[in-house]
């Protein structure tokens, strides 16, 4: 991959969290012609750009002026609270530092934005706001030849699948970001090229692809199969592995030893401490499919104990859904990611690193 040169950005979703008052400008609507409003929930399933054909679905005797007037009329009283999305100005502020030109890609309206940005005060971060695009892939194709933007060393990041058609459409690279409208599932039914849960991953990502544009080397992590005092083993479900059930785990930090990286990233992601602990094996984990976007990790595998008599209550942090402690062939029923499964069967095959009780 070329080294990215040139940023294009989407505003809702990605740049501010604009979700409250879009959905209730967007229920008025449906209200004023008797239709039921959305939940946030049904909203974020069913709503889809380019909006005309949202609308047209929902709302197919409504003609696309009358419902742009209505929309705006409700949506200019709403908007003076629309925050900035965490990390959005750093990521900006890196982005002028880096001098790389910044291109606005929205389907807001040119007065909204210039609301907003000026309130924002993040107005004048943008090379040039194409505004109102109502279908993105027309405008991405004007917006390179404008600019004489070099597809390859471009990068369009947005939170719904319609941008990752856009960035599709004009040969640049595509960058899903769940900070926005579009679940996790929607998005990688698109196949992004990128997949990051935040902009700040996304300015990481950014950094790495400065000093290597080929492919980026094996992230090494650790992971370990964690046992109670009556055999039973701990498995977390997140978001982040398609919430397939797995072992807790994480990226070991500069300047810090394997084994410390497990006790840290047990004890942040679960709140539990570890006794022993027993090397299992390394794992070569190349872009696994339930990953949240594609990655390549050295796995470094463990199981542990508890400490006698500790107790072996769960406190999870954002990253995981839910947790449930089950026997070793039971872990094997359940829907699990690839690496847990591989390290279940290999702790089967060698009872030696399991802590049976």
């Amino acid at each position: 991959m070329a080294v990215i040169k040139n940023l294009i950005l989407d505003w809702s979703g990605t740049l501010v969290d604009d979700f409250p008052p879009v959905l209730t400008a967007t229920n008025a609507l449906f209200e004023k012609r008797g239709k039921p409003a959305f939940s946030r929930d049904e909203f974020r399933e069913k709503f889809r750009l380019p909006y005309a054909e949202f609308y047209k679905d929902h709302l197919p005797d409504a003609t696309m002026e009358e419902l742009e007037l209505d929309y705006h009329e409700a949506f200019r009283h709403i908007q003076e609270e629309i925050p900035l999305l965490p990390f959005a100005r750093d990521f900006l502020d890196y982005a002028h530092g880096r001098k790389m030109p910044v291109f606005l890609l929205s389907t807001i309206h040119a007065d909204h934005f210039a609301v907003q940005s000026a309130r924002l005060g993040i107005a004048d971060c943008f090379t040039q706001a194409y505004t109102r695009a109502l279908d993105k892939r027309k405008t991405i194709t004007v917006l390179l030849a404008e600019h004489g933007l070099d597809p390859a060393e471009t990068l369009f990041v947005g939170d719904m699948q319609h941008d990752i058609e856009t960035a599709r459409h004009g040969g640049v690279t595509s960058c899903a970001v769940l900070t926005g409208y579009d679940s996790l599932a929607k998005l990688k039914a698109s196949n992004p090229d990128l997949l990051f849960q935040n902009l700040h991953q996304v300015r990481q990502w950014l950094e790495q692809n400065r000093t290597d544009a080929h492919a980026a080397p094996p992230v090494p992590t650790v992971g370990a199969l964690i046992y109670n005092a009556r055999g039973e083993v701990l498995m977390i479900e997140t978001y982040k592995w398609s919430h397939c059930w797995g072992i807790p785990g994480g990226k070991i930090k500069g300047g810090e030893t394997a084994l410390d990286a497990v006790r840290r990233e047990v004890r942040e992601e679960t709140g539990l401490d570890l006794a022993e602990i027993r090397f299992a094996g390394v794992q070569d984990c190349l872009y696994p499919p339930e990953f949240f976007r594609k990655a390549h990790f050295l796995l470094l595998t463990y199981t542990a104990a508890l400490p006698p008599g500790a107790s072996d209550a769960v406190t999870l942090n954002e990253e995981a859904d839910r947790f449930r402690w089950v026997k070793p062939g039971e872990a094997l029923s359940l829907n699990l990611n690839g690496p847990s499964r591989a390290l279940l069967n290999h702790v089967r095959s060698h009872p030696d690193l399991a802590f049976a009780r």
